[in-house]
């Protein structure tokens, strides 16, 4: 009797893309790890770190000019932003939206800034600006205002003498003598041969006197009436103030364009007609330049940047064939003063621009034209002491144009980089990984958001914004709560997270994708959207579906797609269709409409193998 047999089921193969990390733009996109892709654009990691469309922005502001600058300024609990906008400094506060001018003309060039001591103080390589308190609100001085006048000279006599006290000030020709007066002299001889025209005064036992005359060639000045001797013996009690006549070229701290923070003083360069030196201040006073206290750093490569590495100050150099491109300063004590010797680190990589230095949690950073890499406090006597950290974005990122300009600032655990109108991201929160390649200790896991007009970058708490060439000034919609901040100045972002073109494992077999059980976990929204394109070796891609994902919210009502499903729980979406009889397939899930949000979960795919190549 014969037997009837039922046809084997072909054996089904399931392959699973989860725990996704971020972008890959080092290789093809058949060889990047199954946890990345490689097209991402506009997503950012969420708290669990799985990819999620990033927030949009919105314009606040339209100034007449570029932007080069955004500056945080506290007074009390009282929050200002100072915008350097074309040739004006601006003060802004958002929440009021108050603004005005606080001086103009500056420089139209990018601008860096520093806080101490309560003061915001502004490099824009043409002006060195103090904006401080004033009656509650900010104001603003240049250096010939708040520059210190330093005690050059005490316990001098009448005809000179006496002992040097403090060096000359680099941001101005004021400085001040001490005598301790005799009682029968009239003329007493400063401590320069000439002075210039600036005024001169006087003052016994701290009160100010008139009744003298000044030889302004000789250096001398001359009282109608013999000064007294001092109340304390021995003490001096006459103060001349005066300006020293000098070359009349400007004070190099004026044309500095980068600045750095170390041992309570500030550190500046950048200066062009000096591009190898940089200039201390006094210890927490940055109206103070002595004028002995520079340092010529290697040959005449231009300083870009300071680092902060472990006990040292890194002075990161452009990139150079002749000398080392990052030195280190350290603090020392000889004859108990503080003195500041300089070393040679290592060379090889160096900036390429001035506005891309930060520290990502604990790591320093800045960009090269290589990519970004850090400085290794551990290592920075050896060759590794900088890595690469941006190895999976270097081969997009050391493309776009203008790198020279590029701006980065650190937020929420992210270090953001704007370039070419995108931002690339180092996510500081996720599992560091490791590439023999990229010759470093670790990598970071990279995003790329695309549409971001960006010509400085400002973060200040959660909030993060931008200045555009246009002189628009936007923020980031942080602050807006629901899916209406999912939109960049009300148009839609286009995002999507593209799987590897997978072989599954061999790339000489064809294989076929069933329809049952191959689908798409997406992260829940109030309103979502996702559309699905497969792209196999035989094509350039094809749409294969979309479908909406709401949740039933009374604040985002829409009845044209309303399904009345209140279930916030992730939700899954089948393909519900075969692609059939490929050797490598690309999964694209996307999202580009309008005030909707967009997270993935996961991407399963159930296939069957097939024949072989011939």
């Amino acid at each position: 009797m014969a037997r009837f047999q039922a046809p084997r089921q072909p054996t089904r193969y399931c392959t699973r893309y989860q725990r996704f990390r971020g972008v890959d733009f080092s290789t093809d996109p058949a060889l990047v790890d199954a946890s990345r892709s490689p097209f991402a654009p506009n997503l950012i990691s969420d708290a669990g770190g799985m990819p999620e469309k990033r927030p949009g922005w919105r314009t606040l502001k339209k100034l007449p000019k570029r932007i080069n600058g955004i500056f945080e300024f506290q007074i009390g609990e009282e929050e200002f932003l100072i915008v350097h906008a074309g040739e004006t400094l601006y003060c802004w506060q958002p929440e009021q939206d108050k603004l005005w001018k606080l001086i103009e003309p500056v420089t139209d060039e990018r601008s860096q800034a520093f806080s101490m001591e309560g003061a915001l103080y502004f490099l824009t390589g043409g002006e060195y600006i103090r904006v401080c308190e004033k009656d509650g609100k900010p104001w603003y001085e240049g250096s010939k205002t708040f520059a210190y006048a330093p005690l050059t000279s005490i316990s001098r006599q009448a005809d000179g003498g006496g002992t040097a006290y403090e060096e000359a000030n680099l941001l101005t020709n004021r400085r001040r003598n001490s005598f301790c007066c005799d009682g029968t002299s009239k003329t007493y001889q400063l401590d320069c041969d000439e002075l210039d025209d600036s005024t001169v005064e006087c003052r016994i036992e701290g009160i100010a006197v008139a009744g003298f005359q000044t030889d302004r060639t000789k250096g001398t000045v001359t009282f109608h009436t013999p000064p007294s001797k001092p109340l304390v013996n021995g003490r001096d009690n006459l103060e001349i103030t005066f300006g020293a006549a000098r070359e009349a070229e400007t004070n190099p701290i004026e044309k500095c364009t980068v600045c750095g923070m170390y041992a309570s003083r500030v550190f500046v360069g950048g200066n062009p007609d000096k591009p190898a030196f940089d200039y201390r201040s006094a210890v927490g006073d940055p109206t103070y330049f002595p004028d002995r206290g520079y340092a010529r750093i290697g040959s005449n490569s231009p300083i870009m940047g300071y680092l902060s590495a472990g006990a040292c100050q890194a002075i990161v150099k452009a990139a150079s064939a002749q000398e080392a491109t990052v030195y280190l300063r350290q603090e020392s004590l000889l004859d108990g003063k503080a003195v500041f010797p300089v070393r040679q680190g290592v060379g090889g990589v160096g900036a390429i621009s001035k506005y891309a230095f930060g520290n990502l949690l604990d790591d320093p950073l800045f960009l090269s034209a290589q990519g970004v890499f850090a400085l290794c406090a551990a290592n920075l006597g050896e060759e590794k002491a900088v890595q690469n950290r941006s190895y999976y974005i270097d081969a997009a990122l050391t493309r776009e144009p203008g790198l020279d300009q590029a701006s980065a600032v650190e937020w929420q655990g992210f270090y953001v980089l704007a370039a070419g109108g995108k931002c690339y991201l180092l996510d500081g929160g996720q599992e560091k990984s490791w590439r023999s390649r990229s010759l470093g200790d670790f990598l970071y896991e990279c995003y790329c958001w695309e549409n971001i007009p960006a010509r400085c970058l400002a973060a200040r708490g959660e909030a993060l914004y931008f200045g555009a060439e246009d002189g628009r000034i936007c923020r980031f919609n942080t602050d807006i709560e629901g899916v209406e901040k999912y939109n960049d100045d009300g148009e839609a972002i286009v995002c999507a997270w593209s799987t590897k073109a997978d072989d599954d494992g061999s790339f000489a077999q064809y294989k076929t994708m069933d329809r049952r059980g191959s689908g798409v976990m997406i992260k829940p929204y109030p309103r979502s959207s996702i559309q699905v394109n497969l792209r196999t070796d035989r094509d350039m891609g094809r749409d294969v579906g979309s479908a909406a994902m709401d949740i039933w919210d009374w604040e985002n009502i829409d009845f044209s797609r309303m399904d009345f499903n209140a279930n916030d729980a992730p939700r899954v979406i089948p393909f519900g269709l075969r692609a059939g009889r490929y050797l490598t397939l690309q999964i694209t899930v996307k999202n580009d409409r309008l005030n909707e949000g967009f997270g993935v979960y996961g991407i399963i795919k159930t296939f069957t193998r097939e024949g072989e190549i011939k």
